[in-house]
């Protein structure tokens, strides 16, 4: 019998010499032939590998793939198969077609043409991320040629200031802008505006919109436009409230942007901007019934600070500006001060300049003269007698009463800046908008007034220039550093009485100013608080809606329309933490709008979104504006692009610049990761300039 796993023919063709052998050649008797079952090493066999394959059916039958031919599973007749010339032509013209695999997944490289497209476009990113001068480029292509002299790429380059300015605005800024004008064809949006006046004395308005990327899976807030308010074609050349809105819907409507996606306005709290009557918030409203508009949150705490900090002595800012005027253009002065400053083992620190209009400035100036007043004292001890402009600065600088301002300062301004930047974020920061207002409201009550009735009455009903709760004067706490101060025997109990007194008033302006700039009882944002992903998915919440019927009025513009579809949404929130507990998949992060992507992304067993209504509406709710910090940082880029040596740059140039920084970051980290999409490439042509009706100037 024969063995089944010999690698030889399974029959013997040849006679043996062995008693078996010799009976069947002396019998005449034929020898039995076994079917031979298909082995499944044969696959691995380097001959074999690219044609041969096991039977579907048949396990006695083997198939040549190349010549779509069955044999028996037989060694021998695989083998035979194998070397005829007819299997042999055909394989080779097989090979011959066969593309590698990594050919069939690598992307056909650029050509020489398209290579060097990507380069200029890559210079010019470089260019306008670095707020570099146009007239770089004059020189830095010969530049280029001439250093890399075994590049085709910088031999046949043609770049200069022109087509600098061109591929900036018309290949980087256009592929921004009709990506923009994509997402908000498709999405909810809100607006941002503001109005400044460049180094040049030209107004703009900056605006800026806010919306879900569902590329990006967040919330992100981009630059939309610059728009000029007098140009050469203007007539009228006041900036009413009017004229104001009329531009900043037109810049949306030449780009067919619907207006049914505006969901939410915001900007600073002017008259023009939020005035009850004739405004361009009044203006939304009547154009976009059920907007929401919110007043700047940022701007209302500079105001209340810079409101409280009146209620103080004037000499407490007197003091500040007289500090940094005396250094600030004295090299003389900045030197010998360094020597007081290294005697008194304080850290070697600038003088810092007050600004009206920056937000954050008081609160870092008040701490930076307190770190250094023992070396501002030594020093003004020591000149006092022989210069009069530093008498003044000395007998502040020695006072008590003074420094105790200055100490109750960087306990108290701390609570508003702290705010205030919290709210400058982009992140999603509104669904904590009502809960930091009232916080930090209630935090300055409870500094003047009885804790007892400020626990036991609402917020809004509180009257803090009512003195009827106010604790005994001599109770208020005033912060460590302040009490110290007036804990030394030099200071009487008059001084003490009239510093507490003024201290009240400070706090019970900023107080007023926060009823006065912001609505405790707001249903809106009360609301919103109440949407944070935690309560979301809490059914034993107590906070927890029962119901979002309560918001179809609130947020018009965001609702479903039909009845039906408010159904849906409406169970799908009902049913929202059941979802969550029966999967078990609570997203790890506690961004909003990155929880809330996450849930969008949830689908059935049919493959089906899992909540088709819920996802969107949240998600449309947080785009909903906070503060229009956005429009400040944009003016930021501009005075770093139109700069004293390059004010004569027009509003295109620069609004172009905007652009291209804004497709750098959403594009890659920097000019160096920057890549040129397909839509940019194709943009290079001599197109380009046919745009460019302006000639810059520069």
């Amino acid at each position: 019998m024969i063995c089944d796993d010999s690698d030889n023919d399974s029959y013997d063709t040849n006679v043996g010499t062995g008693p078996t052998s010799s009976k069947i050649a002396r019998t005449g008797q034929k020898r039995k032939h076994y079917k031979q079952k298909f082995k499944d090493e044969w696959l691995s066999n380097k001959d074999y590998v690219p044609w041969l394959q096991k039977h579907s059916k048949d396990q006695y039958k083997a198939v040549c793939s190349t010549c779509d031919a069955t044999m028996n599973a037989e060694l021998s007749i695989i083998k035979r198969h194998s070397e005829g010339t007819k299997h042999k032509q055909k394989l080779k013209t097989l090979r011959s077609n066969i593309q590698p695999i990594d050919c069939v997944f690598k992307k056909a490289a650029p050509s020489g043409s398209d290579k060097q497209k990507i380069a200029e476009i890559k210079l010019a990113a470089f260019i306008a991320e670095h707020n570099l001068s146009h007239r770089v480029a004059d020189h830095m292509c010969d530049l280029l040629s001439k250093t890399f002299t075994d590049s085709d790429i910088a031999k046949n380059m043609k770049l200069k200031r022109t087509k600098i300015q061109a591929i900036i605005n018309n290949v980087i800024g256009k592929t921004e802008k009709e990506t923009l004008c994509e997402d908000l064809k498709a999405t909810k949006f809100s607006i941002l505006i503001d109005e400044s006046t460049d180094i040049a004395v030209v107004k703009t308005v900056c605006v800026v919109v806010r919306y879900y990327n569902q590329t990006s899976g967040k919330i992100v807030t981009h630059f939309w436009d610059l728009i000029q308010l007098f140009d050469r074609s203007a007539e009228d050349y006041t900036a009413n409230a009017e004229y104001l809105f009329n531009i900043v819907i037109q810049s949306f409507q030449k780009h067919g942007i619907p207006l049914e996606n505006i969901i939410g306005f915001a900007s600073d709290g002017c008259n023009t901007m939020m005035g009850c009557t004739n405004s361009v918030s009044t203006r939304f409203r009547q154009c976009c019934p059920g907007i929401t508009v919110i007043k700047c949150v940022c701007h209302s705490l500079h105001l209340c600070a810079n409101d409280a900090c009146k209620k103080l002595p004037q000499e407490c800012e007197k003091l500040a500006r007289a500090i940094y005027n005396f250094f600030k253009v004295s090299s003389k002065r900045q030197s010998e001060f360094k020597d007081f400053q290294i005697f008194t083992e304080t850290d070697i620190h600038k003088l810092l300049r007050p600004a009206q209009t920056r937000w954050l400035s008081l609160a870092a100036v008040v701490d930076r003269i307190l770190e250094q007043w023992q070396a501002l004292r030594l020093y003004f001890d020591n000149r006092w007698l022989n210069d009069s402009e530093c008498a003044e600065i000395h007998t502040a600088l020695n006072d008590p009463i003074m420094k105790a301002y200055y100490y109750f300062l960087a306990w108290m301004l701390p609570k508003f800046t702290k705010t205030n930047m919290y709210f400058q974020s982009e992140s999603t920061v509104i669904i904590d908008l009502h809960s930091k207002m009232t916080e930090l409201y209630k935090e300055l009550l409870l500094i003047f007034m009885k804790s007892s009735y400020v626990e036991s009455t609402r917020l809004d009903d509180i009257d803090p220039t009512k003195n009827d709760n106010y604790i005994d004067i001599n109770e208020i706490y005033i912060g460590l550093g302040a009490q110290q101060q007036l804990n030394l025997p030099v200071v009487s109990n008059a001084e003490k009485q009239e510093f507490k007194t003024n201290c009240r008033h400070f706090i019970v302006a900023a107080c007023v100013g926060i009823r006065k700039r912001y609505s405790l009882n707001d249903k809106v944002m009360n609301t919103i608080s109440k949407l944070k992903p935690k309560i979301c998915i809490s059914a034993a919440s107590s906070e927890r809606l029962t119901t979002l019927s309560v918001l179809f009025d609130i947020f018009p513009r965001i609702s479903p329309k039909k009845l039906s579809e408010q159904q849906m949404l409406d169970d799908e929130w009902r049913n929202f933490p059941i979802v969550i507990s029966q999967r078990k998949c609570i997203p790890s992060t506690e961004k909003a709008d990155e929880f809330w992507h996450e849930i969008s992304q949830l689908v059935d067993q049919n493959g089906d979104k899992e909540l088709q209504f819920l996802p969107t509406f949240m998600l449309n709710v947080l785009s909903l504006p906070h503060s229009n910090a956005a429009c400040e940082r944009i003016f930021s880029q501009v005075n770093d692009i139109k700069t004293k040596k390059r004010n004569r740059l027009i509003t295109k140039t620069i609004k172009g610049n905007i652009l291209a920084q804004q497709s750098i970051s959403r594009n890659g980290n920097g000019c160096v990761d920057f890549i040129p999409s397909k839509d940019m490439v194709t943009k290079m042509s001599s197109s380009i300039y046919d745009q460019e009706v302006e000639v810059l100037e520069e």
